[in-house]
């Protein structure tokens, strides 16, 4: 028989009504089924953020510039081989006026001219242990074109990377007078922050201050 209070009323052994109240069992099941549902979406979500995020390579990497030669290095001396397409190289140049020029490069930047006699490359390209010239590795030589392992170089090669890779710019110079940057103010001494950015995982893998030698 139903009772007032939603539940039920039953006769005891001896005759006597009693009433069965359900709402406390149905509040705890609703309860219990709240608590699995939460518990699975937020497994569903962890578990999906841990597929999703890759792990970012260690490598022990020296970059320098070289305000003589007018030329950036990148020296990958120990840890794990980087694919160049995953890299993002960006630098921060403040000059005398405090301007800031901040350069992104990728495997989809443009090409430097690195000679006046055809020699363009996306730098900073590969250079190999014979005189580290792109022409020897032409099908690679591009940055986002090869992986670099221990013992591998990157070079801007000269002024014109150099100014490319930074986001300066260049002037050609008439002869006899060189080529010049077009910030005067980047020259020995100058300071310029240098990140190498793991696109995929989203996270640096050098971020140093490199001063101009």
């Amino acid at each position: 028989m139903l009772a007032r209070n939603g539940g039920y009323r039953m006769k005891n052994e001896r005759g006597i009504v009693q009433e069965c109240a359900v709402s406390p069992v149905v509040g705890v099941m609703l309860m219990l089924v709240v608590t699995i549902i939460i518990a699975a979406v937020v497994s569903s979500f962890a578990g999906g953020m841990g597929t999703q995020q890759q792990k970012t390579p260690q490598a022990s990497i020296d970059v320098k510039i070289d305000g003589i030669d007018n030329k950036m290095t990148f020296t990958h001396l120990s840890g794990d081989t980087l694919n160049t397409k995953d890299l993002a190289i960006i630098t921060y140049f403040t000059n005398k006026t405090g301007y800031t020029t901040k350069h992104t490069q990728t495997v989809t930047s443009a090409v430097s001219i690195v000679t006046t006699t055809g020699g363009d490359a996306r730098v900073p390209y590969h250079s190999d242990m014979y005189g580290g010239y792109a022409y020897k590795n032409p099908e690679t030589k591009d940055f986002g074109n090869f992986s670099l392992k221990t013992g591998d170089i990157m070079t801007t090669y000269n002024l014109h990377g150099t100014a490319d890779l930074l986001g300066i710019g260049w002037t050609a110079g008439v002869s006899p007078l060189p080529d010049t940057y077009n910030d005067p103010s980047f020259k020995s001494g100058s300071v310029v922050n240098v990140k190498i950015l793991h696109i995929p995982s989203g996270r640096n893998i050098f971020d140093k201050d490199v001063i101009v030698s």
